[in-house]
């Protein structure tokens, strides 16, 4: 790590020998509003603050960057945007559940799919409660806004799963007067479709926003077809200036197919996934407090063929599996002296399910029934140029008990625009229902995980804000790590498992000109427990060009040293992928476009034995009507 402490040392006195020339700025600081709109975040304190002074480090990937990348599943986009963010891919599209999946999720070394990575819609957990893990093809592009990734243990404020950080997909609004309707069509290799259609309506205090979505493709494989549909609805009224209430809900239905390995093609490897989210959200707004009370309920409905391998026997019972997390949280924040705001709140969560193959002989979680309850503080405290923040949450899980979890940061004002930031953070998670009752190694005994994460954080913005750039160092440790181990002969879930996960991660954007843009993002990361689907270096760098009608755009990833496979005979794989759009507005309310994606027609994969495509090419329009 010494070259990597060196470069942050030196970004360090770099931005103060440029600040040295811009000390006739205004030195301003503090938890506001009146921050531009994509520098305020609420993923780390649940109220807006600005980005700049968050201890805690926090990415955030905009509309426009979702919109830009085509795709009608949100998580590729992130995967390029967010440092130390990765997720593993099989094909076109569509990523399933169950053996073979796709969609893993890892940041800082943290596997999403062991549910040590929380995905959150507007703040409310997802994720299928009876494995413990996120539904990858659940997660749509078009519904949401914006997302904020906290890197970092985020548990005070979210309670179990956030070990390794959150990813806080926050919904769509509309945003303009009258009705606005936008329709895009897409085709391209190996018989991929995407077709999409958002509304949005605002006038006076109504607001609404309806969209819907169709996906499939053929696959680049035999057995490997995918086509999925969504849907999503909010609806906003505003009561008074001081008071609204907002609803969603959105379902998403996938099918799939898992072609198997190459060296061991499967059949009938199927998959029938159905989400649904739903939520209510009533808030108020008086200035010196604010706060709100948010319900919401989420479910999935799962039917999976394990499939067969050539000369075995077909599954005699499809795989079935049903889940659901219904919840309330509520919280007010209020400032009690200048630069101060407390935020106190409560959660409550139920959730269970059960699965089974034969309903008669094959149950392997019936009807099973969990809570969790807790209660949070959380204060912001400005001293000059300093900006303190403290928090403190007290859950109580119906199996656990009470589990107290810490969060402390500081963050200093160097010179006008350079920040330096400090957080310390406790992470946790509970045992899922899989690893308590299901299945051969199944132990009832088992005891919450912990993690601590150490983070040191310094942001810049030079040349009037045309250019901000931002790293961190990073140290993250934790035990009782969930292992299969073997006793008295038998495999058995235990407590025996301990990481440190440490990494640099850096971001920039440069807006050069009004119509030129460069972004990139680098992070590094070294495991003393090697996981799959974590890469050791992850570069990628984009450059947007809007001459006239034209939009032009390219991009270059890079990942190094990622896990294939783990263990004594440990598989990795080093990849380089280019891609590139070009978007043309043929009229005003009309944009045509084209984008390749593995432009070099890279081999390569991100799990073992499933080959990405070559060189794959979309076309579409867009109407804004």
């Amino acid at each position: 790590m010494n070259k990597f402490s060196n470069l942050f040392w030196g970004f360090l006195l770099f931005s103060a020998v440029v600040n040295g020339q811009n000390q006739h700025r205004p030195d301003t600081i503090g938890v506001s509003n009146s921050y531009d709109l994509d520098e305020v975040i609420v993923t780390g304190s649940r109220v807006a603050i600005s980005r700049d002074v968050m201890p805690v480090p926090v990415s955030i990937v905009s509309r426009n960057t979702l919109e830009q990348s085509g795709e009608t599943n949100l998580l590729p986009a992130l995967s390029r945007q967010v440092p130390s963010l990765f997720v593993t891919t099989r094909g076109m599209a569509g990523y399933g559940v169950s053996g073979g999946a796709a969609g893993g999720i890892s940041l800082r070394g943290f596997s999403g799919g062991a549910g040590r990575v929380l995905i959150l819609i507007d703040g409310h957990p997802q994720y299928a409660t009876i494995f413990g893990h996120p539904v990858a093809d659940a997660y749509i592009a078009s519904d949401a806004q914006r997302v904020e990734v906290s890197r970092g243990a985020a548990s005070v404020l979210y309670g179990s799963n956030a070990m390794g950080g959150t990813i806080n997909i926050i919904t769509r609004k509309a945003l303009a007067d009258g009705n606005r309707l936008n329709v895009r069509l897409m085709g391209g290799s190996y018989g991929t479709q995407r077709y999409s259609l958002t509304d949005s309506y605002l006038n006076g205090k109504f607001s609404g926003v309806v969209s819907g979505n169709y996906e499939r493709t053929d696959g680049h494989r035999v057995n490997s077809a995918y086509d999925s549909w969504s849907g999503y609805a909010k609806l906003g009224y505003d009561l008074s200036n001081e008071w609204k209430v907002t609803g969603n809900i959105n379902i998403a239905k996938a099918n799939g197919q898992n072609p198997g390995t190459v060296t061991q093609p499967m059949l009938d490897g199927t998959t029938d996934v159905l989400r649904g989210m739903s939520g209510l959200s009533i808030e108020n707004n008086y200035g010196k407090t604010s706060g709100a009370v948010n319900f919401y309920y989420n479910w999935g409905n799962h039917k999976i063929n394990d499939g067969h391998f050539e000369g075995q026997n077909p599954q005699e019972y499809l795989f079935h599996s049903t889940d659901y997390m219904g919840g309330v949280n509520i919280f007010q924040s209020v400032g009690l002296f200048k630069g101060n705001t407390i935020t106190g709140g409560f959660d409550l969560k139920l959730y269970g399910g059960n699965a089974y193959k034969n309903p008669e002989t094959e149950k392997f979680a019936d009807h099973i029934k969990l809570h969790e309850v807790a209660g949070y503080l959380f204060s912001h405290q400005e001293l000059g140029r300093f900006l303190l923040n403290a928090g403190l949450r007290l859950e109580n899980h119906k199996l656990y008990g009470n589990e107290w979890v810490p969060q402390a940061g500081i963050s200093y004002k160097a010179a006008p625009e350079t920040h330096l930031k400090l957080s310390v953070s406790k992470g946790f998670r509970t045992p899922n229902m899989r690893e308590l009752y299901m299945y051969a190694p199944a132990n009832e005994e088992l005891l919450p995980e912990r993690s601590i994460s150490y983070d040191f954080t310094v942001s810049q913005r030079l040349l009037e804000n045309r250019l901000s750039m931002e790293m961190s160092l990073y140290y993250m440790e934790g035990d009782n790590i969930v292992q299969v181990v073997q006793v008295d002969g038998r495999p058995q879930n235990q407590n025996v498992g301990e990481f440190a996960n440490k990494g640099i991660e850096f971001s920039m954007n440069y807006r050069i000109l009004d119509n030129l843009n460069v972004n990139s993002n680098y992070s590094y990361l070294h495991m003393d427990t090697p996981i799959t689907g974590a890469p050791r270096n992850k570069f990628y760098g984009g450059v947007t060009y809007s001459p006239g009608r034209f939009t032009l755009g390219a991009g270059v990833q890079a990942i190094g040293h990622l896990y294939l496979s783990t263990g004594e005979n440990a598989q990795t794989t080093n990849f380089t992928l280019v891609d590139a759009r070009v978007d043309y507005r043929a009229l005003e309310w009309m944009k045509i476009f084209v984008k390749g994606d593995n432009l070099l027609a890279q081999k390569y994969e991100t799990m073992l034995g499933f080959p990405m495509p070559r060189a794959t090419f979309m076309g579409g329009i867009s109407l804004d009507l």
